[in-house]
């Protein structure tokens, strides 16, 4: 499933990346719904910038190597 979200970032990759199942609802940054299959909590604001931080990097390192072939 996560290979789906590969090359893409943002708020709701970067929680369904974290959390894998969970389902959610966002308003600005207020997450509003929460159910997990497994009960685990709504990750943290820095956990979520962390992801999107971590994604983008990924995201440019494949284009630049797409570029480069």
């Amino acid at each position: 499933m996560i290979e789906e979200y590969l090359g893409l970032f943002g708020v709701d990759i970067a929680i369904k990346k974290l959390r894998p199942g969970a389902e959610f609802a966002l308003y600005n940054t207020t997450i509003t719904h929460w159910e997990c299959p497994n009960g685990s909590t709504p990750p943290s604001w820095e956990e979520i910038a962390e992801q999107i931080d971590a994604d983008r990097a990924e995201a440019e390192s494949l284009t630049l190597s797409d570029s480069s072939s």
